[in-house]
Parts: structure tokens; sequence; C-alpha cells
């Protein structure tokens, strides 16, 4: 039990990638505070942690407000008396409110992308890691000592023009963990990016079942075959990563087994990104 005594906060933990670190820091010994947009989703995964015999707390809060984030923060320090680590995993993609109209068989381009959205994938993926870290890391200044670990993606250094504002806020975020890891690094914190590859969460697994039931030729198959079909060339390993993959690698970043690691990015994805 590398964790037992410690508490964590996952944002984003009531689904995907979230939940599957959670339930990993709760199998390692620690108690989590378990904050997601969706209320719902946050209890059920706290049930799940508590049925593990560690305390957990569910709070819904959306972490793109700072007020908000205060008032999880120190509901939690309430709940807990303690915070020791801060996962950042909030994160996606934006679609457009209104999508433009483009002539069939042509692609977005650069001059495409829409302001709005420009501006609320950057509040999704990178704001809420320096809300989040703002509002914990005094705690953490406190008492000596801390973990911390932000959730990026292979994109931040793979360019997709298709993502491209979604690789833009990540490059950001493995950016601002070095940059952050530089400043805490004297106080005895530690602050790492986990960058997951392909991962088959339950709502890519969905939306995958979708396209098995529009499509007879995909009759057999199931979720994760048609996932690793389309990702199985861009991975050297030949499968996909699951969200208890990003937990494992979260795991060990907020063990002492790490505890002279700081400012890196690890890359948990087959294999896509090497060097």
């Amino acid at each position: 039990m590398k964790l037992e005594g410690k508490v964590a906060i996952v944002t984003g933990g009531g689904q995907g990638i979230g939940e599957g670190i959670v339930r990993c820091l709760a199998d390692d010994g620690a108690d989590v505070a378990v904050v997601d947009l969706n209320g719902d989703t946050a209890a059920k995964v706290a049930d799940e942690v508590k049925a593990m015999g560690r305390r957990s707390h569910a709070i819904q809060s959306d972490v793109t407000d700072s007020e908000q984030i205060d008032q999880a923060v120190q509901e939690i320090i309430d709940t807990f008396g303690q915070i020791d680590i801060l996962v950042n995993d909030v994160g996606g993609g934006v679609r457009a409110k209104r999508p433009q109209a483009r002539p069939p068989g042509t692609r977005q381009t650069f001059v495409d992308i829409d302001e709005d959205v420009w501006d609320r994938t950057f509040e999704l993926n990178a704001k809420t890691q320096f809300l989040m870290c703002r509002a914990v890391v005094p705690h953490f200044l406190k008492q000596g000592s801390g973990k911390i670990v932000n959730i990026g993606s292979r994109l931040a250094v793979i360019p997709d023009p298709q993502l491209f504002t979604y690789c833009v806020t990540k490059a950001a975020v493995v950016h601002f963990t070095s940059l952050l890891a530089t400043e805490l690094a004297p106080h005895n914190i530690n602050v790492n990016c986990v960058c997951p590859g392909d991962v088959l969460t339950p709502n890519i697994a969905r939306m995958f079942e979708r396209a098995i039931q529009n499509n007879p030729e995909a009759e057999g198959k199931t979720p994760a075959d048609m996932f690793l079909d389309i990702a199985k060339p861009r991975i050297p390993m030949q499968r996909l990563q699951t969200p208890e993959d990003m937990g494992k690698a979260t795991v060990f970043l907020v063990s002492e087994d790490a505890r002279n690691i700081t400012g890196q990015a690890l890359y948990v994805d087959g294999g896509q990104v090497m060097g």
C-alpha cells in the first residue's frame, strides 16, 4: 500500500480516465475526493471507493470556475483534514456552437477555427489545471510536500491539424507542468504529467457500439475491435491503453518511488511517442 494515509483529489474523476485513476489510487491505499461536473457519476465512483475500504467524498464542481474550485478545496480540507495528491484530469475537445458548413470532402483548416472554440478549449484543458494548482499548492507549501499529476496527451508532441486547438492546449499542459515543477521543486513538491495515447474509455466504447449497430459489416466485432482497427497502425505495441494504465502510471508518480522525478511527461501510449 504505497499511498496509505494519503488524500488525493481527482478532477474529472467520475468517468473515463479519471475514474480509472481514482480506482488505482484507492487500490494502493489512498483516500480520494472525486470532483466532477456530473455529481451523479462522482457519487457513484466515490461509493465504489468506499466499498474498497477507503474514505471518499464526491463533489460536483465546475473546475473552470475559481470560486467553485475554492469551495471544493475547502470542503475537502474540512472532510479529510489534508491534501497530499492532486490529479488534474479534466479536459477534452470542444465543439463549435454553430459548426461551419464545408464543401463535401474538404477538411477544416487553421483559418476555419472558431475563436470561441479556441477559448473554450484552453479553458477546459489548460485553465482548469492552472486554477486547481493555484488553489491546492498553498496547502502543499504549508505542509512542505505534495504531488501533482497533470493529464496531457500524446498529441502534445504529435501534430494533428484536425485537432489543432486540442494539440496546442495539451502542449501547454506539458510546458505548464515543467514550469510549475521548476518553481515548486525546492519545496518538496513533485509535478509531473501523464500523456495518454489511444484510450478505450466507456464514452468511446459507446460511440463504437452505435457504429456497430449501424454497420452490418461490423457484425460480431466489439467496440475494442473497431477502435483497434483504426488505432493499430499508429501503435507500435499494437494494443489500446485503458484508464487503469493511466491510473497505474499516476500511482507511481505520486508515490515515494518517484520522489526524485519531477517536471517529466510520461507517455503511456504503446510506443507512439519515443525519445
